[in-house]
């Protein structure tokens, strides 16, 4: 098998692949069919909120490995000579043999000598003729690569980018969904769910939550303090809630909408409200450390209140035919909100609705409240951490 026929089954098997990794695991089985390779590395720089670059590590015998490079890592490569920032620089390919090149000079190949490499040859990749990262190969075999080696993976690359990039661009396009709209709607947007109408009704432990006094930040502060404390809470609220199963839906300003879907089963009510109350508990606790940081580092803190309440929303696109909202709308996000905005009123962090108490221990009863907009006053219960039983009194 040559160029020839790996081209040709890229065209033709490899543009059938769904992932990155699916078209990487079987690219590289091709690739030892022709010759000695040990491990193919495979990087490209992605559009992200949070990372630079993703990457990807092929070695035969073990599982796939998926990274990513973060912002500040990336920026820090800049400085280090490495074969990645040869291929940026524009250097056509880059091929260090062990045999000729025992002291390479960079950490990287040296690494790999260690490893029991023995050669190693890499590419640029380009889409639409930009650079977007590169692919390296290397091998243990003693000899090294020959030249048959070095012509094919030069005769190949081409046609690799050709089927890698639309893989690539939907993986960006599902991650900045995901990030934007949030894991399970950002999925649902990326297979299909766009046209205006498209819905979905779900029962879920709803939880609202919001930064209290924000409206009097908003005016002691300048707003780079603002943006500094409003992330600051905001990571510790959506990596506290998701440690526990939550899915954030929505932010509103300085409020947050989570929730924390039904599983199938007897108990899948209880079970999401659980989940939802450890989850309040975690991140009020993560909150009180964030202020006492903050606070040491003479920065402004904040005290946040959480609304819990059990029920069906709707949640799917709403808006005019060009400009579409993934958004949610229902009575309990509602009572949630207004669960919510009892905490300051009654001195609380964590406020939860009866129907939502009942299925979770470790809440106290507060009496009934009046909530804005829904229509006969509520009982509404209190934390008590110390309370085994679901309803204490």
């Amino acid at each position: 098998m040559g160029a020839t026929e790996i081209n040709r089954w890229l065209l033709h098997e490899g543009r059938v692949f769904a992932t990155v990794p699916e078209l990487l695991e079987a690219f590289a089985a091709k690739l030892c069919e022709v010759g000695a390779m040990d491990r193919m590395w495979c990087g490209t720089k992605v559009l992200h909120p949070q990372a630079a670059a993703y990457l990807w590590v092929w070695r035969p015998g073990a599982p796939l490995f998926e990274g990513e490079i973060s912002y500040d890592r990336f920026a820090s490569m800049d400085s280090v000579d490495s074969p990645i920032q040869r291929l940026r620089l524009g250097a056509p390919f880059v091929r260090f043999n062990r045999a000729r090149d025992p002291e390479p000079g960079l950490a990287d190949i040296s690494d790999l000598w260690e490893q029991g490499y023995s050669d190693y040859y890499g590419l640029t990749l380009r889409f639409r003729g930009e650079f977007v990262g590169a692919m390296t190969w290397s091998t243990r075999a003693e000899s090294g690569f020959d030249a048959d080696d070095i012509a094919l993976f030069d005769a190949i690359l081409p046609t690799f980018c050709a089927v890698f990039e639309p893989l690539a661009r939907d993986l960006v396009s599902a991650s900045l969904l995901c990030a934007y709209l949030g894991d399970d709607a950002g999925r649902r947007v990326a297979a299909g769910q766009v046209r205006r109408g498209d819905r979905q009704t779900q029962s879920a432990a709803v939880w609202f939550c919001d930064v209290r006094g924000f409206t009097q930040k908003s005016t002691e502060l300048s707003r780079p303090e603002l943006l500094d404390l409003l992330n600051d809470v905001f990571e510790v609220v959506v990596t506290g809630s998701r440690t526990h199963g939550g899915q954030v839906l929505k932010f509103l300003g300085d409020g947050v909408l989570i929730v924390f879907a039904d599983a199938e089963g007897p108990d899948a009510e209880r079970d999401a409200c659980r989940r939802a109350t450890a989850a309040a508990d975690d991140v009020q606790d993560r909150l009180a450390a964030l202020r006492a940081s903050r606070a040491e580092r003479g920065l402004s803190t904040a005290e946040v209140g959480i609304g819990l309440h059990h029920g069906e929303f709707t949640y799917g696109n709403v808006g005019s035919p060009n400009r579409l909202d993934f958004t949610v709308i229902g009575h309990s996000v509602n009572v949630a909100a207004r669960v919510e905005a009892l905490c300051r009123t009654l001195g609380e962090d964590v406020l939860a609705s009866e129907n939502f108490a009942s299925h979770s221990a470790g809440w106290r009863r507060l009496g009934e409240h009046a909530l804005k907009g829904v229509a006969a006053p509520m009982t509404i219960f209190g934390r008590d951490r110390t309370s085994a039983s679901p309803l204490a009194e």
